[in-house]
This record gives structure tokens, C-alpha cells and sequence, in this order.
């Protein structure tokens, strides 16, 4: 393998067809871009010679530090490049030098879907980097015709620095196959299981994945997924034991089902990081305190829902349940920026496994205290309109605490965390918030053991405030109490079933 720095663009002349409008053809575009940003980030101009059926020579791709393949149909059709590429492949892997410092030196690259395991079988379990677009409403795919604007600065683009910066990688890494040079995995805790996702997900998952590596993380999977089911659980499994944290993105979409299963490949992938989730818990349960391996699991279900198939609806009531039962696990459907603190602060600080700490805004506990505390939990929004319950309450001699959102993000979700680990009993109140986050304070309370609750709630309920349209059974099967009316006035006779219960 060459160490001259130069790179090949291997592709079909028929995938470079002008494009509508007199623009040049896809690869054209794609090579002046990559060339471009190439040396911008390495201030060297690494040469990226484009080579068709017309140029192509079997014995000088071992001169090519990095090979970028644009996968399609097309290019599948000229035998001699498919022959030299996968032999080519064979030898590296023989070599040990397919990888230079855990990236691939082959790149395939894909300008619409395509699968090209069959045409490529020696780099099949390497990931493709996906240049286009799928219509999460309709999943119709979409090829860039238009390189610049909204959708091809978060989709393309992104992914194209995302690429220029992985071949960087390369040519700046070790060879490798000699004694010493071998790469080396990254530590457990400096590993990260993010799951692939639906299509309307995808650039999430990039987001994500990016600022992780950004600070220094490894992710999984790093290699193409099975795609025969069984297959998929074992590749997961092993993926996973290398993990401090497995981080799931969900949408609408339900993803795609692999081989033998009805199940999609997201809720595969969920299910078997649940059951490592609780057989980590068993281990550690029965580990001395200094062999414990921490694992923590975080679902993130987008709040901008709005076309939910009935499947799907099924599918994250599903998870939420799931991780209502686990401490490790959580449920969080907050923007994407918050979404980005709470990882940080797993990995980081320890999440829910840090050590207790003092903060403004959280009451300090007080040994031997002997007034009972009532979480009275309400939404932002809401948080102007409970004064009167909160009044009332403490009237009645108890200490109300309620949530606080001023501050930063990590130390508001540890008060929230201690208020549901310290209170006696807890109110949501329903207000003008959605009934999705009144169920995610439902079930913060069933979890709250998991935060380090030794004695049971003596009362947990909703109290609703103005017409509601809610399924009833839900706060039945929670064990809620449901006080309130249908009107906007507040009546102490609406908290006597709560407040006998906490006094029995």
C-alpha cells in the first residue's frame, strides 16, 4: 500500500451524465467538493484522480492510499473493475490493511440507494456513506441534482465533511501489519452504541454521531449490519459489550426488516440492547464495587411526531414501557440540542450513577425531618398557574417542591431526579401540556427507585385543569389518582382523596 497520499474515485462515465440544466455531472461535482474541502482541512492538496472502465489498471490500485468507489447499478456492470476491486480487497484483508487506525481505506460511496454487497462482496461489512435523500413521507429516494440549500447542507454536505475528514484519518494513520502498529480498540468508556435509525432519522443519527466523535468517542457499529436477522442479534450483542451507552433515535418511520424477521432492524436493535441492559444490571448487582461496568441505555423519541402509523404508536409505547422498568434506562422526547447535553452528561459526569450534589433551586434534605414532601410536577408552561395548589398545600403543613427550569439542562434534571427520589407522595399537574409529557412524568415516578427511592409514594396523581380528551385507563393501570374538573377553577374538596391517602 502507498503512502504518496493519492486517491482514487473509481465510478462509471454513466453516473457523470450532465445534470438538468446544463450543470455538470454528479461526479464532477462530487470530486471538485471533495478536492476542495480536502484542503481546507489538510492545507495539502492530496491528489483525487478520476479513473473510468477507459483509465483503469488492476496493478495500480496498490498504489492508492485511499479508493473511493461511487457504488451503483452502473458501475456494477464493468466486470474488470468488480474482479480487480474485490481481489484487491482480498489481499488487503489478508495483509491486515483494509483499516489504517479503525477506517476503512475503501470508501463506497452512494449517489442514490443501492446495495452493493453483491457486486462487492470483500467490502461488505463496510459502512457506505449515503449522498441522497429519502422522502420520509413517502420513502422515496431523491439523488442531488441540486447542490446547494437547506436539504444538501444537512444531508450532503454534512456527510461530505464527515468523509473528507474519515480520508484524512487514513492518510495520516500508521501503516499498518507491522509488530507494534496494530490499532488499538477504545476503552469501554470511551465507546458508544448509536443505533441506526429510520430514514427520517438519518440526519439526527449524523448529528449526533458527529459531535460524539468530535470528543473523542468511538461509535458502533462501525461496519455494515447483517442482513439476516440472527446474524443482526449476534453482531449487536458484540457490539454492545463494548459499550458504556447505547443511544437509540426514533421517529416515524419503523425502519426496515431484515432477513427472517417481522421485526425492523430499529426494533431489533432496541430489544437487544434491552436485554444487555438487564443482564448488565445482574452483573453488576453481583460485582465488587470496583469491577461494576456501568451501562445506560437512552431513547430519544423525536417531539416533532405528526404522520405515526398505528405500528409505530405501538412500537414507542412499547419502549416506553420497556424502560419505565429499568433505572438504566430512559425515554426522553425533548429538542435535539437537549438531547445532546444528556448524553454528554452520561458519559462525562456518570449521569445517574454521579454522586449526590448540591445545587441552587434543589432543598436540602434535613436529618430527621419530619414534614412530608408533596413533588408537585408541572410543565414550563404551567408552572405561573399552580400557585393556588401549591398555597393550599402548604397550608396544610407540607413542604411543595415543584421543577425548576432555570439553569443548565444536566443539574435541572438531577433536581428533578432527587425531588422524585426524596418526595412522599407527588401531583403532575395537566395544564396546557401535552398528555405524551404528562405520561413521561408517570412513568419518571415508577422509575424513581431507580434514582435511589428506598420507601414507596403514598399517593401519586394528576390533577387536571380544563376539558380533557385523555384515555382514563392509562392513569388507572399507572395507579393515579385523577383529581380536578372540567373547569379552570381550583378547589381544595379537589385534593381531599389525595390528601386522606398521604394521612392514612
Amino acid at each position: 500500500m502507498s503512502t504518496n497520499r493519492t486517491i482514487a474515485l473509481i465510478y462509471s462515465e454513466k453516473d457523470d451524465a450532465m445534470i438538468e440544466g446544463g450543470v455538470k455531472g454528479w461526479v464532477t461535482n462530487f470530486h471538485k467538493f471533495l478536492s476542495t474541502l480536502m484542503y481546507q482541512i489538510t492545507r495539502e492538496n492530496p491528489e483525487i484522480e478520476l479513473i473510468t472502465e477507459s483509465n483503469f489498471s488492476p496493478v495500480e490500485l496498490d498504489e492508492y492510499s485511499v479508493i473511493l468507489v461511487v457504488a451503483t447499478s452502473n458501475l456494477a456492470k464493468e466486470k474488470v473493475i468488480m474482479q480487480a476491486l474485490n481481489s484487491h480487497g482480498k489481499k488487503l484483508k489478508e495483509q491486515k490493511k483494509l483499516t489504517a487506525d479503525g477506517v476503512a481505506r475503501v470508501f463506497k460511496v452512494l449517489k442514490r440507494p443501492y446495495d452493493p454487497d453483491d457486486a462487492l462482496p470483500e467490502f461488505e461489512d463496510l459502512l457506505t456513506y449515503d449522498f441522497y435523500l429519502v422522502d420520509p413521507l413517502t420513502g422515496d429516494p431523491q439523488e442531488f441534482t441540486r447542490f446547494f440549500g437547506s436539504d444538501a447542507e444537512r444531508s450532503y454536505w454534512m456527510k461530505l465533511v464527515d468523509m473528507a475528514y474519515d480520508i484524512n484519518h487514513v492518510l495520516h494513520a500508521k501503516e499498518v501489519g507491522s509488530e507494534g502498529d496494530e490499532y488499538e480498540a477504545a476503552p469501554r468508556e470511551k465507546t458508544v452504541y448509536l443505533a441506526s435509525t429510520g430514514v427520517d432519522m438519518v440526519i439526527q443519527r449524523d448529528i449526533i454521531k458527529r459531535e460524539l466523535m468530535r470528543h473523542g468517542y468511538k461509535i458502533l457499529p462501525d461496519h455494515s449490519l447483517p442482513k439476516e436477522a440472527k446474524a443482526l442479534e449476534r453482531m449487536v450483542r458484540d457490539d454492545l459489550d463494548r459499550c458504556r451507552l447505547s443511544i437509540h433515535l426514533v421517529g416515524e418511520d419503523y425502519g426496515y426488516k431484515p432477513r427472517g424477521s417481522e421485526l425492523s432492524v430499529v426494533d431489533i436493535q432496541n430489544r437487544t440492547a434491552s436485554d444487555h441492559t438487564y443482564q448488565m444490571v445482574d452483573k453488576n448487582k453481583e460485582a465488587k464495587e470496583d469491577e461494576k461496568k456501568p451501562f445506560s441505555r437512552l431513547i430519544w423519541v423525536s417531539p416533532d411526531l405528526k404522520n405515526v402509523t398505528e405500528r409505530q404508536k405501538i412500537f414507542i409505547e412499547d419502549l416506553k414501557s420497556d424502560a419505565a422498568a429499568l433505572e438504566e434506562a430512559e425515554v426522553l422526547q425533548i429538542p435535539l440540542q437537549e438531547l445532546k447535553t444528556i448524553i454528554r452528561e452520561e458519559l462525562v459526569t456518570g449521569g445517574r450513577f454521579n454522586v449526590r450534589r448540591d445545587l441552587k433551586g434543589l432543598d436540602q434534605e434535613k436529618p430527621g425531618e419530619k414534614t412530608k414532601m408533596i413533588y408537585l410536577i408541572a410543565d414550563k408552561r404551567d408552572i405561573s398557574d399552580i400557585d393556588d395548589i401549591q398555597s393550599y398545600l402548604k397550608d396544610q403543613g407540607f413542604n411543595v417542591v415543584s421543577p425548576s427550569y432555570e439553569g443548565d439542562l444536566v443539574d435541572l434534571r438531577y433536581i428533578h431526579q432527587e425531588n422524585l427520589r426524596r418526595c412522599d407522595a407527588s401531583i403532575i399537574y395537566f395544564g396546557q401540556s401535552s398528555e405524551d409529557w404528562i405520561k413521561t412524568k408517570l412513568q419518571d415516578l415508577l422509575k424513581a427507585p431507580g434514582f435511589g427511592r428506598e420507601k414507596p409514594l403514598t399517593a401519586k396523581a394528576v390533577y387536571f385543569r380544563g376539558q380533557k380528551d385523555v384515555d382514563m385507563e392509562h392513569y388507572k393501570k399507572n395507579n393515579a389518582m385523577v383529581l380536578g374538573n372540567n373547569g379552570g377553577t381550583f378547589s381544595p374538596d379537589h385534593l381531599k382523596p389525595f390528601l386522606t391517602k398521604i394521612e392514612s
